[in-house]
């Protein structure tokens, strides 16, 4: 009997540590795995790209004019941080510009490196490309007189070009000593999206060109004038036709009528106006049983007339 308790009790013993052995190194395992499992996901990494960021030039602007460079680069960002990652992708929440540093360069063509500037901690960049090409040269500065510049091409079938003005009569050059001398004039080129079917009047912007009409690099001030562009309809004069319209009073056998003038300019597209050989004056004689000179409007489809209004002198013919 005392043999069989302690066998018992023994045995018992052994089997419940076997047990929570087990279940102590299921739990520990598991637990292990959850919290390697967390670390992998929150290092993550997260990246985007940017495309355009200005680049700013370090140089003395006094001196020297900077040209042929390009002026943005794309931007690749990684970090573990989205919420930093996510602040650097708009342009109000970022931290870090670009900058390519010229300050020790002298005259000629360099390639320099872009650099990124007080990015945020956690966040790494890359910047495509890694180098630019910059031609430095001795700032000159020189006036012109402005020359407006507006196309045939822009006027539609049949019009013309009456007047053309600008609020400026010149504009200020900066450029390089040996751009400055390769101008020939500054311009404001009419936008050549605009068609001249009528009167423009509008902001027209600068540019600097050569003989052969190439734009070269210049800052110019100001950097737009107002332009305006007053524009011939193809027009023709044409007969006024009176026709009488309305009611007549039934004292009322007729009605004869003398028209203020007969004729009447009509403008508009040459398409429409060499359809129209007349305009006809609509007389409404409603309620007219006297002598009375009345205003008739003048109107045709998709042209211009003048005059809008002519007078008529109608007269009644009693039965």
């Amino acid at each position: 009997m005392k043999n069989k308790d302690f066998f018992s009790s023994k045995f018992v013993y052994i089997l419940v540590s076997i047990f929570f052995a087990i279940v102590l190194f299921f739990n520990a395992n598991a637990t292990q795995l959850k919290t390697s499992s967390n670390n992998a996901e929150s290092a993550q990494t997260q990246s985007t790209t940017l495309y355009d960021v200005p680049i700013e030039l370090k140089y003395n602007k006094d001196a020297y004019f900077v040209s042929g460079f390009d002026a943005s680069a794309n931007v690749y960002l990684t970090s573990y941080n989205l919420v930093r990652l996510n602040a650097e992708k708009s342009p109000d929440t970022r931290s870090f510009h670009l900058v390519a540093d010229l300050s020790k360069v002298k005259e000629g063509t360099v390639e320099v490196p872009v650099k990124v500037v007080e990015l945020a901690a956690g966040v790494n960049a890359q910047v495509d490309p890694g180098n630019i090409s910059v031609t430095v040269e001795k700032k000159a500065v020189k006036r012109y007189d402005i020359k407006p510049v507006v196309s045939n091409k822009q006027l539609p079938d049949g019009y013309k070009i009456k007047n053309v003005t600008i609020d400026e009569p010149s504009a200020k050059v900066i450029s390089g000593a040996s751009i400055i001398t390769q101008i020939d004039k500054v311009q404001a080129i009419l936008p050549s999206d605009v068609i001249l079917d009528n009167d423009y009047s509008g902001k027209v912007y600068l540019q600097a060109v050569d003989k052969d009409g190439k734009v070269l690099a210049a800052k110019i001030s100001p950097t737009s004038v107002n332009m305006k562009v007053d524009v011939d309809l193809p027009n023709k004069n044409v007969p006024i036709v009176g026709k009488i319209t309305g009611q007549k009073d039934k004292s009322i056998k007729d009605f004869t009528f003398t028209l203020g003038q007969k004729t009447a300019n009509i403008a508009g597209e040459q398409k429409y106006i060499s359809k129209i050989s007349s305009i006809t004056a609509n007389i409404d004689v409603t309620n007219i049983t006297k002598e009375t000179t009345v205003k008739v409007p003048l109107s045709a489809n998709n042209v211009t007339t003048s005059p809008s209004l002519i007078e008529v002198t109608v007269t009644p013919v009693k039965k």
